[in-house]
C-alpha cells in the first residue's frame, strides 16, 4: 500500500473513531521551541517542573523514539471538538454553585482518547506491515500539541494560547501519534503579513511579542475549502481574565492562572487572587468563552463517546458536598464516587475542598457556616486554611454572625503555623471590616 492509500486509510479511520481533524506532518524540529526555552527560563510554568523536563524531546520529536520503535517520520495530530453549550448567565454567575472547566462535564478525556490512539495505530500497523509500536501521546509525554496542530494546518494559534479553528473555535482536544511510515503531509498555515504588522510569535526567540496584528492564516479544510482566520488586534481574552495571568499576547504566567491553582497544585492559594476565582472550582473557560471566534457556535453534542455532559458535572451546589449523605468534599471515598471516571479527580479530594473553600468565601452567605465549620476541621492544613479565610470573608459582610466563635476556638486548637497565619488574617480582616 502507497503514502496516498495509508493516508486516506488513516484519515478515515480516525473520523470513524470519533476524531473530528485528522492531520499529518513530517518529524522535524518544534517551531516555536525556543520560544518554549524562553518561556521556561522566564519562570512562566510555576511549579509545574515536568514542563521543565525532556526539553531536547519537547524541540525534537524525533528523539521520543524507544528501543525498535524509530525512526519516526510523520506525525499524526488529532482534534476532538468538546463543545456542547454555554451554561446560561443566571446560573454561571449563581455564587452558590461551583463551576466546572467544560472539558471535565463528562468523562476523562485521556482514558477516552487513549485507546483510540492504539486503535488507530494498530490500524496502520496491519495496513503497513510494521510491527513496533507508534508513540501515542494524549497530554502524558513531551510533545508540542499546539505547535503541531498549527504546523499541521488544523488552526491557528489564539492569543490565549489555544489553538483556534476558524469554523469550529477553540474548544479543541488534541493528540499526537508519532509513527516511522511516510505518509503524505498536510500543508503548513499559509501566514500573509499586512505591511507594518509585528512578527507571529515564532519569530520571537526570546520574551514577549508585542500586541498587534501577527497576521492572517490561510487554513485548508476537510472539505477541500479554505478559511482564513486571525486575532488580529483583538484583546478580549486578555483583558477577561480576572487575575490577569497573560503576560500578552500568547503568554500566560501560570503562577497568577485559574486553571493552575484549581487544578495543577496542592499548595496554598494566594490571597490576593482569591477573590478573582469568583465561584470556579475546578479550571477557567473566561479566556475562551469570550472569544470572538467561539460566539456564533451551535449547541451540538461531541461526536466522540463519552465526553456528553454530566448534569451534576458543570455547575455544582457548593454545599451539597458537606451533606452527611454525600460529603465528597469532606470524605476521599465519597469524592471518588461522586467523581468516577472524572477529570475532577486529578485535584484530588483535599485539592478540590481548599477550591470550594475559596468560593464559599467569595459567596460570603451565613448558610455556608456550617459546612465552613466542618471544613474547618478538616484533616488537611490546606483546606483549614482556606476555610479560615473564608470564615472571615463571612464576617467581614455579616457582623455578628457565628463565624467570630468558630475562628476563636480554632485559633486555640489549631497546630499548623501556617493555619494559624490564616486564622489570625482572617481575624484581623474581620475586625477590619
Amino acid at each position: 500500500m502507497d503514502a496516498h492509500d495509508l493516508t486516506r486509510r488513516l484519515v478515515a479511520a480516525a473520523h470513524e473513531l470519533g476524531f473530528d481533524y485528522c492531520r499529518i506532518v513530517p518529524v522535524t524540529s518544534a517551531p516555536h521551541a525556543r520560544f518554549l526555552d524562553g518561556w521556561l527560563a522566564a519562570g512562566r510554568h510555576a511549579a509545574m517542573g515536568y514542563m521543565a523536563r525532556n526539553v531536547d524531546k519537547r524541540s525534537d520529536p524525533a528523539r521520543l523514539a524507544e528501543g525498535d520503535a524509530g525512526p519516526f517520520r510523520s506525525l499524526i495530530v488529532l482534534g476532538v471538538d468538546y463543545y456542547q453549550f454555554g451554561i446560561p448567565p443566571e446560573i454561571a454567575a449563581d455564587p452558590s454553585r461551583g463551576l466546572i472547566a467544560s472539558y471535565a462535564w463528562g468523562d476523562d478525556y485521556h482514558e477516552i482518547i487513549r485507546p483510540r490512539l492504539f486503535e488507530l495505530d494498530a490500524a496502520l500497523r496491519r495496513w503497513s506491515g510494521r510491527t513496533t509500536l507508534g508513540k501515542c501521546l494524549v497530554d502524558s509525554g513531551p510533545v508540542l500539541e499546539r505547535d503541531w496542530a498549527h504546523t499541521a494546518g488544523l488552526g491557528f494559534m489564539g492569543k490565549h494560547g489555544c489553538i483556534i479553528h476558524p469554523v469550529d473555535g477553540s474548544w479543541l482536544l488534541l493528540a499526537t501519534i508519532l509513527v516511522p511510515e511516510t505518509l503524505v503531509y498536510d500543508p503548513p498555515l499559509a501566514t500573509a503579513h499586512p505591511k507594518g504588522s509585528r512578527p507571529a510569535p515564532e519569530q520571537v526567540l526570546a520574551g514577549l511579542p508585542a500586541a498587534g496584528d501577527y497576521g492572517r492564516w490561510s487554513i485548508a479544510l476537510d472539505d477541500g475549502d479554505t478559511a482564513t482566520g486571525a486575532c488580529g488586534r483583538c484583546t478580549r481574552c486578555l483583558d477577561a481574565c480576572p487575575t490577569h495571568a497573560f503576560v500578552g499576547p500568547y503568554h500566560l504566567d501560570a503562577a497568577k492562572c485559574i486553571s493552575y491553582w484549581t487544578i495543577e497544585t496542592r499548595a496554598p492559594i494566594p490571597v490576593e487572587l482569591r477573590p478573582a476565582f469568583g465561584n470556579r472550582i475546578f479550571g477557567c473557560d473566561i479566556c475562551q468563552a469570550v472569544c470572538p471566534w467561539n460566539q456564533r457556535l451551535a449547541d451540538h453534542a461531541p461526536r466522540m463517546p463519552g465526553l456528553a455532559a454530566h448534569a451534576d458535572r458543570i455547575a455544582i451546589p457548593l454545599l451539597e458536598g458537606f451533606a452527611p449523605d454525600a460529603p465528597y468534599w469532606l470524605d476521599a471515598a465519597a469524592f471518588a464516587a461522586k467523581f468516577r471516571r472524572s477529570p475532577v479527580r486529578r485535584a484530588k479530594r483535599a485539592g478540590m475542598a481548599r477550591n470550594v473553600c475559596v468560593a464559599l468565601g467569595n459567596w460570603a452567605d451565613p448558610v455556608t457556616l456550617d459546612a465552613l465549620a466542618l471544613a474547618l476541621a478538616d484533616p488537611e492544613a490546606c483546606v483549614r486554611g482556606h476555610a479560615a479565610w473564608a470564615l472571615g470573608q463571612v464576617a467581614r459582610r455579616h457582623a455578628g454572625t457565628r463565624a467570630v466563635d468558630l475562628l476563636a476556638a480554632a485559633q486555640i486548637a489549631e497546630p499548623d503555623p501556617w493555619v494559624q497565619t490564616e486564622i489570625a488574617a482572617a481575624r484581623g480582616t474581620m475586625s477590619a471590616g
